[in-house]
């Protein structure tokens, strides 16, 4: 436990020194605020809801990013290296930021829908998908850390990885039965699932084609393809730090 809070307490004090990541946080809840407001102008039938999904969405993503750079540059300096003399395992350290990311990124999700202010209709669904989203956090930071050798490389990682939040759009273009090439995506889950979370009746959803899933398989399929998917990221990155 001593070495988790020193780890916490380097951590907190690293952000509050690079005064840009704390404004990625706050550009977050921004993004919420101008969308809240841009969404009243626009006439659109049912604009409001189809983006409420985005809101607490968009902390796993931007989290993720800020801290996948910081692993980066924490290989690129050689910081890793020193796990070969500390007494810090290598599983507790990835443990302790896949912990303080989805932490965060829980957090940052929860104040953004709350800034963003479409009402909640299902409580349990949209705690559950919070959770699950939080994931993502850590998922796009060992992505980055993993693939990308240096800091221009994480740049085009992360307009890749980013790219990929706009797949869930396909529930508006095809059937359920053409979305299951995207069930590897925890994007889509995350969005069909807070879709059903800010919207517990389908019929209010207009033209839109609801897929027939119960109301816990976007938790579930989210949780297990990040947790699937951070564990051969975290050997990859193991090898190329250490």
């Amino acid at each position: 436990m001593g070495q988790l809070t020193a780890l916490a307490q380097k951590d907190v004090k690293a952000v509050f020194r690079d005064r840009f990541m704390v404004l990625l946080v706050f550009y977050t809840f921004a993004l919420a605020g101008v969308a809240r407001v841009a969404v009243a102008r626009v006439n659109v039938d049912h604009l409001d809801l189809y983006l409420a999904p985005a809101m607490p969405m968009m902390g796993a993503m931007i989290l993720g990013t800020l801290m996948g750079f910081a692993l980066i540059e924490e290989r690129e300096q050689g910081t890793w290296l020193l796990l070969r003399v500390l007494p810090v395992p290598a599983a507790k350290l990835f443990g302790y930021l896949g912990a303080s990311a989805s932490l965060l990124s829980f957090a940052i999700g929860l104040i953004a829908a709350w800034i963003y202010g479409y009402p909640v209709a299902h409580w349990p669904l949209f705690i559950a998908m919070l959770g699950a989203s939080a994931l993502g956090a850590p998922l796009v930071m060992l992505v980055l850390g993993a693939f990308a050798t240096n800091k221009i490389e994480g740049m085009a990682m992360s307009k890749f990885v980013s790219a990929t939040g706009i797949l869930p759009a396909a529930i508006f273009l095809v059937s359920p039965v053409w979305q299951l090439a995207l069930y590897w995506c925890p994007w889509y889950w995350l969005y069909v699932g807070f879709l059903r979370a800010f919207e517990h009746e389908p019929a209010r959803l207009g033209s839109l084609e609801w897929p027939a899933f119960p109301l816990w398989l976007p938790a579930v399929a989210t949780t297990l393809i990040s947790i699937l998917g951070m564990i051969p990221l975290v050997r990859a990155y193991t090898r190329r730090a250490l």
